[in-house]
């Protein structure tokens, strides 16, 4: 049987090819994927030729297929040997990458190992969970913090992984969140996820914030936006300790400005950080609809691209079927 699957060819290239649809191996599941949420870095420097991590021998076209398709939820269509936690018609959502060597989920079908995979609580719709992998990625940082309780806490940057941090610190009791990014829209959609206040870091009450004492208005922070320049705006006004959340290559140099402030790196991608996450949605603390600004049939792949390019939505959710 054959399937329709996402393949990058070459840089600025992007095809819906046909495949033979996989079969799940022992361990594994095969899910019909209804739903993937874009990954905008990754996605666009894919199309750019440019790889994330900066090793100059990649990313190797054409790409392998389905990639970098890795935010999905779907449902069970098949499970391989020894698989006893999922049935077919089960809802399911993956909870980590599919690791080196294997298919995305860009795809109609695919086939899963089932430690990936995290059953769907309730009648989620496909908007407000896709995204669980985003969602763990943040837990990361979040489960191996000092406690936030009581803390004023700042999000830099307002794409998808500061909107979930905005939210997971709310939830763990900061006193007070402060947002910052250069567009109006993610400040405002950051106030209704239930930030206390948002800036542009660019704007003069930005300059204020940065221009008193390192800590006078925020006591910790996790930088979202792997920019160098908002790492260093961060490191200048947070008091006690700043996390680092993904991919910065380049971290601002420390000065005697910073002199006491801890420095937290980011962790391991693990099944406790997407329970932590699952949690939080069951709870109503976590809302991930939000973050998805359009829909797209999967075959409007590069339109969904120049989208992102644009800033004109946060995340975009692919449907294989459309």
């Amino acid at each position: 049987m054959a399937m329709e699957i996402l393949q990058i060819v070459e840089p600025g290239r992007a095809e819906i090819v046909e495949v033979d649809r996989p079969s799940p191996a022992g361990g594994e599941v095969l899910v019909r994927v209804q739903a993937i949420t874009s990954c905008p870095h990754w996605d666009m420097r894919l199309m750019d030729g440019v790889d994330i991590f900066g090793r100059p021998d990649q990313p190797q076209y054409p790409i392998l297929p389905g990639r970098e398709g890795h935010e999905m939820c779907g449902v069970v269509e098949e499970v391989g040997d020894g698989v006893t936690d999922f049935a077919p018609g089960q809802r399911v959502v993956t909870w980590r990458t599919m690791g080196p060597g294997r298919w995305g989920y860009y795809a109609q079908y695919a086939a899963i190992s089932a430690e990936d995979l995290l059953p769907v609580p309730g009648d989620l719709p496909d908007e407000a969970i896709a995204c669980l992998e985003l969602a763990m990625c943040v837990s990361v940082s979040f489960l191996d913090m000092p406690d936030t309780s009581g803390l004023r806490f700042c999000v830099g940057g307002l794409g998808g992984a500061g909107l979930v941090a905005v939210q997971l610190a709310k939830a763990a009791g900061a006193a007070e969140v402060t947002g910052l990014d250069l567009l109006a829209e993610r400040r405002a959609l950051a106030m209704e996820l239930g930030a206390d206040r948002c800036l542009d870091p660019t704007s003069e009450a930005g300059a204020a914030l940065r221009e008193d004492r390192r800590g006078a208005h925020v006591d910790a922070s996790i930088e979202c936006s792997g920019s160098k320049e908002a790492a260093g705006f961060q490191m200048d006004i947070a008091g006690k300790w700043i996390a680092f959340f993904g991919v910065l290559r380049e971290r601002p140099e420390r000065t005697q400005r910073h002199q006491g402030l801890a420095f937290q790196p980011y962790g391991t991608h693990r099944r406790e950080a997407a329970e932590y996450a699952m949690k939080r949605i069951r709870d109503r603390q976590l809302k991930l609809s939000p973050l998805v600004s359009q829909e797209l049939a999967l075959s409007r792949f590069t339109e969904g691209i120049e989208i992102l390019r644009r800033k004109e939505a946060i995340k975009i959710l692919y449907r294989p079927w459309d």
